[in-house]
């Protein structure tokens, strides 16, 4: 198991480095996985954007009816997406107790959310399943940023790693992200998001 620990950050082979995210010192845990799937067949079809909120201990039923409506072909490349989904959702579920979980899934041909940021969430999961994974920095090119200079340094998530972003609700202070910006290069991502919906 290889275990990086850099600034307010944790990146681990191993799933449990995730529960990092609990201490107030850690803005961002990363899973660093092998690609669960392989996604490409599941663009196929221009299928719609999935967002449902969905119980935390159930999330299966109504996600494959969404898969459904949504027009995500089925084959075994969907059958390993709902699979690796339902497990995120357990692992979500365990860190934050939440009742209940927002699931997106989106494809992305465009520059969404492509200024860095901090979301307004105790914690995010997010997961790229195909095209590049989300931008993040660290705490010395946050600082530049912040002093409106440009970062010298971008990390970028793998297809397949799993990030825990805590937000601006969570304990500690919170991970500055975005979306890399691929506006006209043709570049498509299928991207997971989970958020805790407690209310």
């Amino acid at each position: 198991m290889s275990l990086v620990k850099s600034d307010p950050f944790v990146l681990s082979s191993s799933k449990s480095c995730l529960q990092d995210i609990g201490s107030a010192d850690c803005s961002l845990a990363v899973w660093e996985r092998p690609e669960p799937l392989d996604a490409g067949s599941l663009l196929e079809g221009d299928p719609e954007n999935l967002r449902i909120s969905v119980p935390a201990d159930c999330p299966a039923p109504a996600l494959l009816q969404a898969l459904d409506t949504c027009r995500f072909p089925q084959g075994s490349a969907r059958q390993e997406l709902v699979k690796d989904v339902v497990m995120l959702c357990d692992v979500f579920r365990e860190l934050t107790s939440c009742p209940v979980i927002e699931i997106r899934l989106e494809l992305v041909t465009g520059n969404s959310c492509w200024k860095f940021h901090c979301d307004y969430v105790e914690m995010r999961l997010i997961t790229t399943y195909a095209g590049r994974g989300t931008q993040w920095l660290d705490r010395r090119n946050a600082d530049r940023l912040t002093r409106g200079l440009d970062p010298e340094t971008i990390h970028e998530l793998r297809p397949g790693d799993v990030g825990l972003f805590k937000g601006r609700l969570g304990n500690g202070d919170p991970a500055i992200h975005r979306s890399p910006p691929i506006e006209g290069t043709g570049e498509q991502r299928l991207l997971l998001v989970l958020n805790p919906v407690n209310d």
